[in-house]
């Protein structure tokens, strides 16, 4: 694998002047009536709201303009083109408040997420907008290549809390010790600092947390391999709209490699080239 590096790179007593200058730069959104489905929200407000949050290269704040950038950002403001409606970034808690920012119709849809059967048990799904691979990335002093090596008690993996990587570890090394965070800057720097001895996440977080962390170790790509379909979350609920448009939306998006380029270029943006032998696309 080839990485390519690029340098990634208060509150003032006017609080109650900013939020007002703020609530004046963005229209109010109707508030959601017991009755209203998501598909009747987005044509009252003309916006669909998406939630984000630092993920690169899902999403990134640009730290120059302050708007949102990133694949899924870009997936998001298609969705929005086509709906002929505003796209509305809301900031979110990470993939941890995932369910609880839909159930609270904080957000119409999060994107990134594993269908898993809990999940799948609280919110709906449409999709998939993508097939990801996990990987490791270990501390220069671990050498583990095989999930058999990172199955001992006596190995800390770090895994973001709440997340498929947390699921995924305790499927395929179930023995390990879990080190969880919140955050997945915290991870890196746990498996850096020698606290963890590595950590499990998506191939592309994988590649933007090692470009920005020189002092982790290898980038291994466990066997047997594992890859999933990432998904929008959305709302359970009557009304199918939604979810239909979601799920043809996403149809489109994969067969015709729009999702795949989003993907690549977003990592591009950060400096980062993807091996030949990852593909973001079900085959």
């Amino acid at each position: 694998m080839t990485i390519r590096r690029r340098d990634i790179a208060a509150l003032g007593v006017a609080a109650t002047g900013l939020a007002a200058a703020a609530a004046i730069a963005r229209p109010a959104l109707a508030q959601p009536k017991p009755g209203d489905s998501t598909w009747e929200l987005i044509k009252k407000n003309g916006a669909v709201r998406m939630g984000v949050f630092e993920y690169p290269p899902y999403f990134v704040r640009n730290k120059t303009s302050g708007e949102w950038e990133g694949a899924m950002v870009e997936m998001g403001k298609d969705i929005a083109n086509e709906l002929k409606v505003k796209f509305v970034p809301v900031e979110v808690g990470g993939f941890a408040e995932a369910v609880l920012s839909l159930h609270a119709s904080k957000v119409d849809m999060n994107f990134g997420l594993q269908a898993t059967p809990v999940r799948a048990a609280a919110i709906d799904f449409a999709g998939p907008i993508y097939w990801i691979e996990w990987v490791t990335v270990n501390n220069p002093n671990f050498k583990g290549r095989d999930w058999a090596d990172y199955n001992k008690e006596n190995v800390k993996v770090a895994v973001m809390t709440g997340t498929s990587d947390e699921l995924l570890l305790r499927k395929m090394a179930p023995k390990a010790t879990r080190v969880e965070f919140k955050l997945i800057a915290d991870v890196a720097l746990a498996v850096s600092s020698g606290r963890a001895d590595a950590f499990t996440t998506t191939v592309l977080a994988s590649m933007v947390m090692k470009q920005k962390n020189p002092a982790l170790g290898d980038f291994v790509n466990p066997k047997p391999r594992v890859a999933l379909p990432g998904y929008i979350g959305l709302r359970l609920e009557e009304d199918q709209r939604w979810q239909k448009f979601l799920n043809r939306w996403a149809e489109w998006n994969i067969l015709l490699g729009h999702n795949e380029r989003r993907m690549r270029e977003a990592l591009a943006k950060d400096g980062l080239e993807v091996p030949s032998t990852v593909s973001f696309s079900p085959n």
